[in-house]
């Protein structure tokens, strides 16, 4: 095969309801009525103030990046479940439909392995090797060169495997309601969940592993050139709300002033429009923090893993 030909292949999680790595199920034990929590998931995951916040930030930032890649061979498995209800599936069904690259899978299953296994099985039939595999939420965004990095360390690594890839810069954004305010850093954070890759043996996939996890238990590469990642957090994330006086965020984060911001945005997230980028940017998350205060109160699903 010509390696130069095959395709990247990427995972977005759309709301789809199961056994993942979010926090409603990381204590389940052999008591939890999984039928229960699988139902009290949906409930809580297809509400529909919940699902205007996640489509706001789909539409605006994740898609957005994939269209501006500048190596365009991936095909983006975008998973959900098929309990999301009639009119959000009609919703991202017309979104994937506009992309021949975006590949929608809807699936019964109540683990993210099993609903994405055979889909990558059937990708990776006939080849000699498995096709590379990123990881990415439905609300953060790669940066326009994003593929064509994966792609280049991963051919220089020939067929080592498994083997981790992270491209450790991006720049992150907050917004919480209690801050009432967006704030930009630069942050350092090697095998985050934001673009986090693997060629792994075609039985596995992203989520076999714990993205954090993979620099310690396979060989990994780590890419600090550039800026390859922008991540959102506001209110109502399956994850702990950052705190800016902690000595983890301080070692990790720096503060970006507009001005820097508009620089990095125009280098590496030129999607988000011609000039005057970060007002866009933050016009954007501005809205998303509208859309999070109408989302029901944070439950065992909203609490870090």
């Amino acid at each position: 095969m010509n390696y130069f030909l095959e395709p990247v292949i990427g995972i977005c999680r759309f709301s789809f309801c199961g056994n993942g790595d979010w926090g409603a199920y990381a204590n389940i034990n052999s008591d939890t009525d999984l039928d229960l929590l699988h139902f009290e998931q949906a409930e809580k995951l297809y509400d529909d103030a919940r699902m205007a916040l996640r489509f706001h930030l789909f539409e605006n930032l994740l898609l957005p990046s994939l269209k501006a890649q500048k190596d365009p061979n991936f095909i983006l498995i975008v998973l959900t479940s098929d309990i999301l209800p009639a009119k959000h599936q009609r919703r991202l069904k017309a979104l994937c439909d506009s992309d021949a690259r975006l590949r929608l899978v809807v699936s019964d299953e109540t683990t993210v392995h099993a609903a994405l296994l055979p889909e990558l099985r059937a990708l990776n039939s006939g080849l000699s090797r498995p096709l590379v595999q990123f990881r990415i939420d439905d609300d953060d965004c790669l940066s326009y060169d994003y593929v064509r990095e994966l792609r280049r360390y991963m051919q220089r690594l020939g067929d080592v495997m498994p083997i981790g890839y992270s491209r450790s810069n991006g720049l992150v954004v907050t917004s919480y309601a209690e801050d009432g305010e967006t704030h930009l850093y630069r942050a350092t954070l090697p095998f985050n969940s934001m673009g986090t890759a693997i060629r792994a043996p075609v039985d596995k996939t992203i989520f076999s592993f714990d993205h954090g996890a993979l620099l310690k238990r396979f060989p990994a590469m780590v890419d600090n050139a550039g800026m390859g990642f922008l991540s959102v957090k506001i209110d109502g994330h399956d994850s702990r709300p950052l705190c800016r006086t902690e000595p983890g965020f301080q070692r990790t984060h720096r503060p970006v002033s507009a001005e820097q911001a508009e620089t990095v945005l125009s280098k590496w997230f030129g999607f988000l429009g011609d000039s005057n980028r970060t007002q866009q940017l933050v016009s954007h998350i501005e809205t998303a923090r509208t859309l999070a205060r109408a989302v029901p109160a944070p439950a065992s699903w909203l609490k870090a893993v």
